[in-house]
C-alpha cells in the first residue's frame, strides 16, 4: 500500500511540474514581436511600460495583462477592430479574448507614451480532409 502511495505522489508531482513548466512558458513574455500559439498570453503592466511592447496572436486568443509595478495604470484600445478598456488599477489582472484579426493600438490613458501593439492574425485553415462517404 505504501508503494502505491509513493508512485501516485511521484506521478502527481511530475504532473504538477509539467503544468508549472507549461504555465511559465506562457507567462514569460519575450522582447520584440512575440508570436503566440498558446491559449493565454501574458503582458506585464509595469511602471509606465507594457512588456512585451509588440505581440502577435492568432484569433481567438486570450491576452491577460498583469500589473507588476507600483503605479496605477489601465489598458485601453485606442484603435483596433475590437475595443475594450480595463479599470484603473495598481495590482491584479485584466483579460480579453482577441476575436477579430487586425492591428490593436493599446495605451494607458494615464501615461502618454505607454503603449503597445497587438497584431491579431486569422487562424490557419484546417489541413485535415474527410473521406467521401462509402457507397
Amino acid at each position: 500500500m505504501r508503494t502505491r502511495f509513493r508512485l501516485a505522489a511521484v506521478g502527481l508531482g511530475a504532473g504538477l511540474l509539467a503544468l508549472i513548466g507549461a504555465g511559465a512558458a506562457v507567462a514569460a513574455p519575450s522582447q520584440g514581436d512575440a508570436p503566440s500559439t498558446a491559449v493565454t498570453v501574458s503582458v506585464s503592466v509595469d511602471d509606465n511600460f507594457f512588456q512585451p511592447k509588440k505581440l502577435t496572436v492568432t484569433v481567438p486568443q486570450k491576452v491577460t495583462w498583469e500589473w507588476d509595478g507600483l503605479v496605477a495604470h489601465n489598458v485601453d484600445v485606442e484603435k483596433g477592430p475590437q475595443t475594450f478598456k480595463s479599470k484603473t488599477q495598481t495590482k491584479g489582472t485584466f483579460s480579453r479574448t482577441i476575436r477579430k484579426p487586425g492591428k490593436y493600438q493599446i495605451v494607458c490613458t494615464l501615461h502618454p507614451g505607454m503603449e503597445m501593439t497587438i497584431r491579431a492574425k486569422s487562424g490557419r485553415p484546417s489541413t485535415t480532409s474527410t473521406a467521401p462517404p462509402a457507397t
